[in-house]
């Protein structure tokens, strides 16, 4: 009887503790509508889309604005809530806004009955992402639903994202361990924070709590936070007070708990603990920074885009790959423009940029923000391009991705291929480029100001250009294996025939390594590593540079069989030029460059010299 009676306690327990939930849709289905909701008024609106800017996990619900005034809904499932009349509702969302008008909001009904508004806001801007608690009262009955609608004029939202709709009933003390934040890869013995969110799921504001980390089950490292009033549905970022440092090569688990919310123990601990994995790696490979832009010649505020891609070209050209994918217009490739709203986290019409494929920026203004949250992220490989030949009467091209990978993935990469040209133009009036900066009452934009509304085609040359991605814009399916371990070196082949009409001189070939998992960018290349002309061993032996480290100065030596022009460039780390000695004639035989320090911090560089065609680096530092 004894235990029986502990048994029912038990499942009497968990069922106040665990069973509050009535429904939740995080849309991670990838099928819209998911199984059991429905859409009316403009259903085709209300789309799944492969982003998280309502703050939850991708995939999340999306409605696209239309040239319409109605209301659309996207309509839940029927929830039987008899015997609950005062569940709660909530959501995450991000309102992309486009001027006013719209309505948002959440409305309930019984049956095949009217709508009663439940929350409703008309937003004046961008909203969120954030998340939204309604609570709802008096529909405890068997044939409940709830909506989402937007009314209005349909065309003054860009998107409206929604993720992790959840109706419950919350518990009176329930913090969530939302998410935690480290690096993927870390160089062995370097440190880093870790850092995370803390959500309040419960009815109780939170005041205080503990957070504790593991590395590989060690010892527990503590930091309690206090002084907080987080409400219902509200989140806290925290930083841990004791960074991480991992010392041994290889892969590493980090547990992270909170604990002693309020004092004591909330009431459900299952979501109180998150693991990550990081793996510490023995050197850093190189790593240059991808960036996509969506354009068009007809889109008057593009040549926004156009003034900030030259921007970052020539400020970062040795670390920065930046990509135009044209829309509508006599350079779009319809397979890359058709996935440029996929691609772009929170596409937002023209122009829009994405760093990486992260999330983080969303116009051309931030690629230099994004390039430098990027640029400090550790790849698990390099990337080359290797064994290229090229063929000028059959154009074809053939060559090799290479990666060397310096920690264990065990997840799905791709090698990917996108072909990109400079300077290219055409005389049809829709090579013409309009500009809603004419006459400068937008502001300056790079001269644009001071150039006509409609700018005629022999006025523009058009540079980044996407020509061409090959297999898909998400790379090359079974182009790696699904599991690699460190030290692996790994090559794919490409062959590819340049139509006649694309300018062999002025092509780039773009190789990436993409996470499909995350759709993420890991690692890109723009240069062609062992290309006869371009990287010759036996030019490169007759380069010296000394002496190396320098103080005041250092000599770049090199021999020459001809007479030719050549140039040194020195770029920091983050491949931001900071030095150059112009292009100068040089006689056969042996030639001196003098690189003087003019107000060169102390550090590492990279040192390029340039004979004709020819290119060598070196890595030099800086002792003052």
């Amino acid at each position: 009887m004894k235990k029986l009676f502990t048994l029912i306690a038990l499942f009497l327990f968990l069922q106040v503790s665990f069973s509050q939930t009535y429904l939740f849709e995080d849309f991670s289905s990838g099928i819209m509508p998911p199984a059991g909701w429905s859409r009316d008024g403009l259903p085709n609106q209300w789309s799944n889309s492969p982003t998280n800017n309502a703050g939850g996990t991708a995939p999340e619900a999306k409605f696209t604005y239309v040239n319409q005034v109605t209301t659309s809904r996207l309509v839940s499932p029927v929830v039987d809530l008899t015997g609950v009349p005062n569940p709660t509702l909530s959501f995450k969302y991000y309102y992309d806004y486009y001027a006013n008008g719209p309505s948002i909001g959440v409305a309930t009904r019984f049956g095949a009955g009217e709508w009663t508004v439940a929350w409703q806001v008309t937003p004046n801007s961008n909203q969120g992402p954030k998340t939204q608690v309604v609570a709802l009262t008096n529909v405890g009955q068997s044939d409940f639903q709830f909506c989402f609608f937007i009314t209005g004029n349909l065309y003054n939202v860009d998107y409206w994202f929604i993720d992790n709709v959840k109706l419950f009933i919350p518990l009176a003390l329930d913090a969530g361990l939302a998410s935690v934040d480290v690096p993927a890869y870390v160089e062995a013995g370097d440190q880093f924070d870790l850092k995370g969110v803390v959500s309040n799921e419960g009815s109780t504001p939170i005041n205080s709590f503990d957070v504790s980390y593991t590395v590989d089950g060690g010892e527990a490292q503590l930091f309690s936070i206090s002084g907080l009033n987080i409400v219902l549905g509200n989140q806290y970022n925290f930083t841990h007070d004791t960074p991480i440092t991992i010392q041994d090569i290889g892969p590493h688990t980090i547990v992270t708990t909170i604990s002693n919310v309020n004092g004591g123990e909330d009431l459900d601990p299952a979501n109180n603990t998150l693991e990550k994995m990081i793996s510490a790696v023995s050197f850093v490979p190189t790593k240059k920074v991808m960036a996509e832009e969506a354009t068009g010649t007809w889109c008057g505020w593009c040549v926004r885009g156009i003034c900030f891609m030259d921007y970052m070209a020539e400020t970062y050209p040795e670390t920065w790959i930046g990509i135009a994918v044209h829309n509508n217009d006599p350079m779009e490739d319809a397979t890359y423009d058709a996935a440029i709203s996929s691609i772009i986290p929170g596409f937002a019409g023209y122009p829009s940029v994405t760093t990486d494929r992260t999330v983080g920026d969303s116009d051309p203004t931030d690629l230099e923000a994004g390039y430098l949250r990027r640029i400090v992220a550790i790849s698990p490989a390099t990337i080359e391009i290797v064994n290229y030949s090229w063929n000028a009467e059959t154009r074809a091209i053939s060559f090799d991705l290479q990666s060397e990978f310096v920690a264990d993935v065990n997840t799905e990469l791709r090698f990917g291929v996108i072909f990109v040209e400079d300077s290219l133009w055409g005389t049809a009036s829709n090579w013409g480029q309009t500009n809603y900066y004419a006459g400068g009452g937008n502001g300056a934009m790079c001269g644009f100001e001071d150039m006509l509304a409609q700018i005629p085609a022999a006025q523009m040359h058009y540079d980044h250009v996407a020509r061409k991605i090959l297999d898909t814009p998400f790379g090359t399916a079974g182009s790696l294996p699904l599991t690699i371990t460190a030290g692996s070196v790994i090559s794919y082949n490409y062959t590819y025939t340049l139509p006649e009409t694309w300018n062999y001189d002025k092509l780039h070939i773009v190789g990436f390594l993409l996470d499909y998992l995350n759709s993420e960018i890991i690692n890109a290349n723009n240069v062609i590593s062992d290309y006869v002309g371009i990287n010759n061993p036996e030019f490169e032996q007759g380069v010296a540079v000394y002496p190396n480290p320098f103080e005041a100065y250092t000599n770049v030596t090199f021999t020459l069989d001809k007479s030719e022009k050549a140039s040194v460039d020195v770029f920091d780390m983050f491949g931001k030029k900071v030095y150059s000695v112009l292009p100068f004639e040089f006689g056969a035989g042996q030639n001196n460059i003098r690189v003087n320090n003019v107000n060169l911090s102390n550090g590492m560089y990279i040192l390029r010299l340039t004979i004709g065609n020819q290119i060598v680096t070196r890595k030099i530092s800086v002792i003052n």
